[in-house]
């Protein structure tokens, strides 16, 4: 259960640190205004890419404790399915071409949260076994 809490709160600080961040440069860019023509807000981008590696984090920990052999290819599909479920959640802005701002913030959401993915991935697969 170590782990699981170490990987837990490494990911509540990256979200924190990340969301602090990226608002205070939509801040300073004076953009802050442009989420409330939208039906997406930044808060909602960050606790969806949250929610969404937190299950990645508990698959992945799970399947290293499990069968830490197919943990490559588990991540794999696990991320295929989240590239998935973010682009449904996305879906409706894509549509709107000219609404480039909400498609360069979802980006940088996303990057975020994938490179915490990788790096769960990363020290599983790095150590003999994650004891959980």
């Amino acid at each position: 259960m170590n782990n699981y809490i170490k990987y837990i709160l490494v990911l509540l600080v990256v979200t924190a640190v990340a969301y602090g961040g990226h608002y205070l440069a939509n801040s300073a860019l004076d953009v802050n205004e442009q989420w409330a023509a939208l039906d997406y807000s930044l808060k909602g981008l960050y606790f969806f890419g949250s929610f969404a590696s937190l299950i990645v984090l508990i698959v992945l920990i799970t399947i290293n404790r499990i069968m830490p052999r197919n943990l490559g290819s588990v991540f794999l599909v696990v991320i295929s399915v989240k590239v998935l479920a973010f682009y449904a959640y996305i879906y409706k802005a894509l549509n709107v071409a000219e609404d480039n701002f909400l498609k360069y913030n979802f980006i940088i959401v996303f990057f975020i949260f994938l490179v915490f993915d990788v790096f769960v991935a990363f020290k599983a697969l790095n150590e003999d076994e994650i004891k959980a």
